[in-house]
This record gives C-alpha cells, structure tokens and sequence, in this order.
C-alpha cells in the first residue's frame, strides 16, 4: 500500500485496540481526568475478541483501487474517502493517511454500479448498507451531483460478553461515545444476550447494526429489527413496538431528538427494559438541552450562600429521575476499548453538575483478560 506516511504500527493483542502513535496522533481535549488514584484492579482470563468482516463486499465494489491501495484485513482501517480530484485517503488507527491514487469521476461511477442491487437506493440520511454486509456507503453531493464517497467499514466482534456481564441485566443502559468508538458494536452484543428468553425489538434505522435482510443471529441473536421508513420519525417506531409488538426489552441504536427521548421515557414507565446509544460522554449528555432529559434533565436554581458552590448562587440541578440506571462510556485507551460503568446515575450526573468526580467501574479486554478497576473522575463543569 503506497502511503505516505508508514509510521503505523501492525495491530496486535485486542483486535479493537485501534492506537495512533504517540508521535503523529494529536492529543485530545481533556474531556475528564482521573480525580483520585483508582482502587486496585481485578484481573480475570476470559476467551480473545473475535473480528468478523466481509472484506471481499468492499474489494468487489472497489476493484483495483483495492487490490492496488489497501489492506482490508488490517482491523485498524475503520473508513475510506473517496473525492474527485483528491487523493483517496484511509483512516487508520484514528488517523486520515492518504494514498498516492487520484479519484476520478469514473471511479466513482464504476463504485456505484458495483453497488448490489439496481444501484445505490440512498436515505434520507444519505447513507446505504450494501450487499449482505455491515459496511455503510454514504454519497457526498454537490450541486445535485454525487462528487465524493465515504465507506465505513463494518465489523461484528464477538466476545464482548464479560465486560458488561452483570451489569445490564433489568437495567436501562444508554451507551455513550463519540463516532466510530464502538457503541454500535457493543449494542449488538447487547441485543444478543438480552434476547436470550425474552422478545426485544432492536430499531435499527439506519441498518448498520445488523446490516441488510438476512441471517441475523449471530450478531444480535433472537432480537425482532425494525426499520422505520423515515429517520426522523424513529420515535413512531419505538411506540409501534410498545403497542404491537409485546416487548420485554426495546433498543435503539442513536438518540437524535428530545422526541425520542420522551418515548423512551414513557417505555421504561412501562417497565420494558431500554438500551440505547448516543453520540458523546456523559458530560456532553448533561449539559445537551435536548437530549438530558435521558438523565434526569437541568434546571438552574437559586442556592443560599450556605449550599453555592465556589461562590455561585445559581447552580444546575435534576429535575426528575434519569430514565437510564447505568451509562457505559465508551472510549479508547491505550490498550484498546474501555468501558466506563456508571452506575449510580442520578447521584453521579448531579455530582457532574456540580463540579464533583463521579464514581465508575471501569472494564478493558487485554489479550485473553478482563481488567476491571474503581476509580473516581472529574469532568469539568460548564
């Protein structure tokens, strides 16, 4: 593969432990830090992550651009851009790397065609999933012209298991992440053992949990999909399963609106267990108008000056409950993937709101073991 920049190292141990270098990788935001040294771990063997992706579906659609560029079996290239005019670029290990290949018109034409099917039948959120597989295509337009092509290359990994076992059970889990961190990875290994014994209905909008028609059992298990025919109106569908449909568990893979969390508040009502995934960290969620009222909403309250805090009066409160009991934070340490079990939600977002560290169980899968540690962290209060 002709790169211009081959600093990246092969990926070894955990098969989702995708790490830039120090050296080329920007550092990021400092979105929470460690406020207290965390108590001593646990550690536990456990059977190795397994990796499953439909490479071939992607090396058919691109032809030679593929067998020329790219190494599809390498697990740390997660998406591929493809623009007129511009070097095709790759993303690698969380990094744009770019390859000596300029894309023309006709290679994006060629791509579509390839596409299964009578060609490339796009969303309303511009996205399709291709072939029997979990890879997701999405088409850059400009002036009504389709100039550019973004593929995310989608894998199922097996093995998940121990690290939220225990943890989700009669519980309301909301997974939280930043893109392509691995929430919609963690929720189809969610699915899977919550459906054991029990009717869930899984909304999969945009179809890249668990792909197009076909054998779904090995990435979600026994879990009824639904699809609604608009995106915007995914909130229609979560009350179609509760009506309809008999429900003991309903998931959601990304919250988008203060409507479909209203629903998913009215289905735990109901006692239905509710699993959903939302893009950013637990902060961002806290302090998001539109969508914390998943964890008990804010208010601002006038405090005596016995109770301010730092000597502020006005002071962000809960106005209710939350409707989740535990959020998993997902990010990625330098081991891999790392799961931050909160499980205390009520307690811990107001102790976020109030510029407190928040207690977690944090979880990570090195090699063939399951590293478990408490720690207490702080987030920065806005």
């Amino acid at each position: 593969m002709a790169l211009q920049n081959t600093a990246v190292p092969p990926l070894v141990g955990n098969p989702v432990a995708f790490q830039v270098p120090s050296a080329t990788k920007p550092a990021p935001p400092p979105v929470g830090y460690l406020a207290t040294p965390g108590t001593a771990g646990t550690a536990k063997s456990v059977p190795p992550l397994s990796v499953n992706c439909d490479t071939m579906a992607i090396e058919d659609i691109l032809g030679d651009i593929a067998s020329e560029h790219l190494d599809l079996e390498d697990t740390a290239v997660t998406d591929i851009f493809l623009d007129v005019g511009s070097n095709m670029s790759i993303k690698i290990n969380g990094e744009c790397v770019q390859v000596e290949r300029v894309i023309e018109y006709s290679d994006i034409s060629t791509i579509l065609e390839q596409l299964p099917g009578d060609g490339p039948e796009f969303k309303q959120n511009n996205r399709v999933i291709f072939g029997q597989t979990l890879h997701r295509l999405a088409a850059v337009t400009y002036d009504g012209s389709i100039t550019g092509i973004t593929i995310r290359v989608g894998r199922s990994v097996s093995g998940l298991l121990p690290i939220f076992e225990g943890l989700v059970e009669q519980r309301n889990v909301l997974l939280c992440g930043s893109p392509n961190v691995g929430k919609t990875t963690t929720l189809r290994e969610i699915c899977k053992y919550l459906s054991r014994g029990k009717c869930l209905c899984l909304i999969d909008t945009s179809g890249e949990v668990c792909g197009e028609l076909g054998n779904r059992c090995h990435i979600v298990g026994t879990s009824r999909v639904f699809r609604p025919v608009d995106p915007a109106k995914q909130y229609t569908t979560l009350l179609d399963c509760v009506r309809n449909h008999s429900p003991d568990v309903i998931a959601i893979d990304e919250l988008n609106t203060k409507s479909e969390v209203e629903v998913c508040e009215t289905i735990a009502l109901r006692s239905i267990q509710m699993v959903a995934s939302v893009h950013g960290n637990i902060q961002d969620l806290v302090f998001n108008p539109m969508l914390n009222k998943a964890l008990g909403g804010s208010t601002q309250a006038l405090v005596s000056d016995r109770v301010a805090i730092d000597g502020r009066k006005v002071v962000m409160q809960r106005t209710t409950r939350p409707i989740f009991d535990v959020v998993i934070n997902i990010t990625r340490g330098p081991d891999g993937l790392e799961y931050s079990f909160i499980e205390d939600v009520a307690e811990n977002v107001s102790r976020i709101m109030q510029g407190k560290p928040i207690h977690i169980r944090r979880r990570r899968m090195v090699d063939d073991e399951l590293l478990e540690s408490r720690e207490e962290v702080l987030y920065p209060c806005e």
